[in-house]
């Protein structure tokens, strides 16, 4: 459970906005404190927020995006492609808008050949949100392995273990949430990065981890994946057509937020998140 100011910054909108939200009714929080009012909302909302803030950012205001949560997806596509034809006569400054909306129309409807996809092209959730990264310390451990064609669950089985018993001999108290990133080697392999967040003046004297900082980033193309890794492919798929068709280029490998990992992986929240050039 995270409190309206953790929710907040977790998806760079502003307390503000999340009260509002709950007023007219868009996003309720999981739960109200009787006492004293305070809001607090589970991870798996941020899925439902990045859609209202997916779909406002296709321009539909407020009253449409209420609707829109209610309707088939048909419904969505139809309210969706209504507004294309109005982004398309803006002005050139709207370009880029228009751009990432037809990009989610296309994962939407289906308009490309994707073979390997598990779901019908209507289920996918493409509510994907351009929005800027802040810089995080993790203490980190990697391995490489020769390409992505490998089993990750067993790796990040052996590195997060290792990490948090590092964290507990050192004496330093983990944060949430749990990371992966993923850098190539001069060598043409691939190291795979888990990382844990802490403090941002924490030193680390190890062999055994390391401080990694994650840069800041002014914009990254985000998705939530809710459910089991094993499944996070299709996510992957969605966030790649999107980047292209939108006219964006990734900077690099991917960064995946573990929002919330409980025992039973179908309730599993990442946020899997690519900085644009």
């Amino acid at each position: 459970m995270h409190g309206i100011g953790e929710f907040a910054h977790m998806a760079k909108v502003s307390v503000r906005t999340l009260r509002h939200y709950d007023d007219i009714g868009l996003l309720e929080p999981a739960r109200i404190e009787p006492s004293s009012g305070y809001r607090s909302y589970e991870s798996v909302q941020l899925a439902d927020l990045h859609r209202i803030l997916a779909l406002k950012d296709a321009g539909l205001s407020l009253t449409e995006i209420r609707v829109a949560l209610d309707e088939d997806a048909d419904t969505v596509v139809t309210m969706l492609r209504e507004r294309l034809v109005e982004s398309e006569a803006a002005l050139d400054a709207e370009r880029q808008r228009t751009d990432r909306l037809r990009a989610r129309l296309k994962l939407m409807t289906g308009e490309h050949t994707m073979a390997d996809q598990v779901a019908e092209p209507t289920t996918l959730d493409a509510s994907i949100v351009v929005k800027p990264l802040e810089a995080r310390g993790v203490a980190a451990a990697f391995e490489t392995v020769a390409d992505f064609e490998v089993d990750f669950a067993p790796i990040f089985g052996r590195l997060y273990p290792r990490i948090y018993g590092e964290l507990g001999r050192l004496g330093i108290v983990p944060g949430s949430p749990t990371v992966a990133f993923y850098r190539p080697t001069d060598d043409g392999q691939l190291e795979i990065w888990a990382g844990v967040t802490i403090a941002a003046d924490t030193t680390i004297d190890s062999d055994v981890i390391t401080l990694v900082e994650l840069p800041a980033a002014d914009r990254a193309a985000t998705l939530v994946h809710h459910g089991p890794m094993t499944t996070v492919d299709q996510s992957y798929l969605a966030l790649d057509r999107w980047i292209g068709d939108a006219g964006e280029v990734a900077a690099g490998y991917s960064r995946e937020i573990y929002h919330a990992c409980p025992p039973n992986q179908d309730d599993w929240v990442t946020e899997l998140q690519f900085v644009l050039a």
